[in-house]
Order: C-alpha cells, then sequence, then structure tokens
C-alpha cells in the first residue's frame, strides 16, 4: 500500500498513528479529572449539611438531628419550645388531702410519667386506685409510707411499675458512676427534647406555689414535661395541686428549689433530677 493511500484513513494526514494514540489517552486523563472534581464537589455540598465538630467529638445533622454521644457530653439545644403530652393527676385525686395522699407527691409523678410513657388512659378513678396501691407496696416492702428521696422514687417505680430504664443523676462531685455528671438547666432541655420525662425533688416552699396551702410542703415532688425559652420557664405538671397541669415556674425559682430530701435537711439536699427513657 502507498504512503499517500495510508495517509488516507486517518482524519489528518499530518497526525501519526502514535500521536492519534496520545490524544486518545488525553481524553480519558480530562475524564478522570472531570468525575473527580465532579466526587469533589458532591463532598463540599454534603459537608455544607453536616456541621463536623472533632473538638467536642460530636457530630449533629442539622436536617435531621442525629447525634454521635460521646462520654458524657450533651447535644445543643435546638427547639426553643418543648411540652411533652403527659397526662395529669393531683396526688389527692378526689381532693381528699389526708396524711396519705399529702405524702403522695411521688407516687402521682411515677403514676403520670409511666401512663405517658406506656399510652395509657388515665382518669382519676385509676389515678387514686394507683396511689393507694403504691403505698400498701411500700407498707409490704419498705415497712411504712414516707418522703422518699429521688433514689427511693427510682427503687419504687422499678418495684412497683417494673421500669428499667431509668437514670438518676446527682451533683458529680457527690455521686460518681455512668451516666452521673453535673446538671444544669441545659441538661434538663436537652433530654426533654429527646423527648424523656423528668421527676425532680423540690423544697416545696421554695417553688412559691400560689395555689398551696400555706406555707406549702416542705418536701415536694413534680413531673418536668417542658420548657419555653421565650418566657424562661419550665413546664410541669404538679400534683400538689389540681391547678396543677402544665403550671409554669421560672427557670431560676425551679433550679433553686430542687433539692433532695436527704433525710429531712432538704436545703442542703443535692440538686438531683430523675430522667425516664
Amino acid at each position: 500500500m502507498s504512503k499517500h493511500f495510508k495517509n488516507y484513513f486517518y482524519p489528518a494526514p499530518f497526525l501519526s498513528k502514535k500521536k492519534m494514540r496520545g490524544d486518545k489517552n488525553n481524553k480519558k486523563r480530562c475524564g478522570v479529572y472531570f468525575l473527580t472534581l465532579l466526587i469533589l464537589a458532591g463532598g463540599f455540598l454534603v459537608w455544607g449539611f453536616l456541621r463536623i465538630d472533632f473538638a467536642g467529638k460530636e457530630i449533629e445533622s442539622i436536617s435531621f438531628r442525629s447525634y454521635l454521644k460521646f462520654e458524657k457530653e450533651k447535644p445543643e439545644i435546638i427547639l426553643e419550645f418543648i411540652n411533652l403530652d403527659i397526662p395529669f393527676i393531683s396526688q389527692a385525686p378526689y381532693a381528699i388531702w389526708d396524711e396519705l395522699h399529702d405524702r403522695a407527691c411521688e407516687e402521682a409523678a411515677i403514676i403520670m410519667v409511666d401512663y405517658y410513657l406506656n399510652k395509657k388512659e388515665l382518669t382519676k378513678e385509676i389515678a387514686e386506685q394507683e396511689v393507694l396501691s403504691m403505698v400498701d407496696w411500700q407498707i409490704k416492702n419498705w415497712g411504712g409510707h414516707f418522703d422518699l428521696s429521688a433514689e427511693q422514687i427510682v427503687e419504687l417505680f422499678r418495684g412497683y411499675f417494673g421500669y428499667g430504664n431509668i437514670e438518676l443523676v446527682y451533683p458529680h462531685h457527690q455521686k460518681f458512676g455512668v451516666g452521673v455528671y453535673d446538671f444544669k438547666i441545659d441538661d434538663i432541655k436537652n433530654e426533654l427534647a429527646d423527648g424523656n420525662p423528668i421527676i425532680v425533688p423540690a423544697a416545696g416552699r421554695l417553688l412559691k406555689n400560689p395555689y398551696f396551702t400555706p406555707p406549702g410542703p416542705e418536701y415536694h415532688a413534680l413531673v418536668i414535661k417542658g420548657y419555653d425559652d421565650e418566657k424562661s420557664e419550665f413546664i410541669v405538671n404538679d400534683p400538689g395541686t389540681k391547678h396543677g397541669a402544665d403550671f409554669r415556674y421560672s427557670y431560676e425559682i425551679l433550679q433553686n428549689a430542687v433539692h433532695d430530701f436527704n433525710n429531712g435537711d432538704i436545703l442542703n439536699g443535692d440538686k438531683s433530677m430523675i430522667v425516664v427513657k
């Protein structure tokens, strides 16, 4: 075959086969580079939706609020208002404020939380029967019906209802163990944002509830079910009054009033809380 006839089969007579193969390789390289750029661009888009904070060891999804929790760190507050749909009962469902019902705030708090978690209907009749049954349980197992410390509230919750997923939170400097840390207002709000109701023991008279019979209960227990950042208030179910449904205490008042029983020395009791999950 003549040289001129061979050149007829190539796009340009001045390009050799070697040159043509080089051009094809360059095109392949360009394709690889272009694909790499697309992958990098996609990575930046994903990074835009995820904030990665390795210093805090926490990864938070803005859209889905997913967390990887390490050690005892807590996620940031996302919502400004939370109010869990926890049913309310008074510790004296029929307004009979005898000695038994005067001491039944712990029982009422446990009942409200249990019926919320198990999505059960709660009426006055059911509440009264549960309170009496819980008192009987205590008399049988503990020899009487008394004011209960936070630790005893947890034990009653577990013993009577058989509920195990409860975290008792004490100040870190006095109690040690898994799930124990110094808690602040934001810790309460974070638990509520996760859908976890909270029971707190309190020095009742520091709550300054206008519906309490003066001077108010020396020791008390109530359920924290929400918060309102705009008004700086916690939303609670306070069983110490028939007006206790969705009652509000300021952050400052409730934080100041939280104290464990401490063998009757309530004002020096721990700032403890019970988180039920």
